[in-house]
């Protein structure tokens, strides 16, 4: 049994995998949270006796959150996670990347998830704080991507840099009648328009695809945007198995081996 684990920006998303599959946990903003609060909560009530065989994470976050996991889980289960990095390849997969350790790991891990279940192009859209866009060729090299505000961080700098209220929540329409639902149309059809935008130059690129679409707000996503999609939550957490996977028991004692 693994533990797999996504670190954002703003939110972390865990999922325990067995011989059943993939089964997510609660998900939560861990910038707000008590680490040892929430994940007594969230790991070891899902777990009960069991103990996880590994732990496996993409993190986006730095230093912000990882320390600290790393102490808890040698505390609890004496062991750390073991982090995936970016790679030039991976199964047949190419990085696009100039530097490929740059790219970030959990685009890496949506790239994974997404050949691991699709055959053919693609254009895979995660997108929570910020949102990303990344085309790859059938033959699995990685072409680029994009980068562009999530629709809530836009909502926020609205709501930062003009005399407008930040209105997290609000009616998307194309036209409104007031303030929180003009905020929350202009955002998010700013973001699909986009997207759409992205998706017709990722055609032109690499011909016929399938667009895969991930993250927290991959929800409004899948309710505007025109191109033909596959909304699949646990993208960055399939990809983050596929590398777990393909690991040696050697591999992952050393990785996870806590400090004395």
């Amino acid at each position: 049994m693994r533990l797999l684990v996504d670190i954002g920006n703003s939110r972390m998303k865990s999922a325990i995998e067995d011989a059943s599959g993939i089964h997510p946990l609660e998900t939560f903003a861990w910038r707000d949270s008590f680490l040892d609060d929430v994940l007594g909560r969230v790991w070891l009530e899902a777990l009960g006796n069991h103990h996880p065989d590994s732990i496996h994470v993409s993190n986006v976050a730095g230093d912000g959150l990882l320390p600290n996991l790393d102490a808890w889980s040698c505390r609890q289960w004496q062991m750390k996670p073991v982090s995936v990095r970016a790679q030039p390849a991976f199964a047949g997969l190419v990085n696009g990347y100039d530097d490929p350790a740059t790219f970030g790991v959990d685009r890496w891990a949506a790239l994974i998830g997404a050949r691991c279940l699709h055959d053919g192009a693609l254009c895979v859209i995660d997108s929570g704080t910020a949102t990303t866009v990344d085309v790859v060729r059938a033959d699995g090299r990685h072409i680029g991507g994009a980068i562009l505000p999530g629709i809530y961080t836009m909502r926020r700098s609205l709501g930062k840099y003009t005399a407008a209220l930040f209105a997290a929540d609000g009616d998307i329409s194309p036209f409104s009648r007031n303030t929180a639902s003009g905020i929350a149309g202009g955002t998010g059809y700013a973001s699909v328009g986009a997207i759409d935008r992205l998706v017709e130059e990722a055609i032109g690129a690499v011909g016929p695809l399938t667009t895969v679409v991930t993250g927290g707000e991959s929800g409004i996503l899948e309710s505007l945007l025109r191109a033909p999609l596959v909304r699949d939550p646990l993208l960055v957490l399939r990809g983050v198995s596929a590398v777990a996977g393909s690991l040696s028991g050697e591999e992952r004692t050393r990785d996870a081996r806590c400090p004395d």
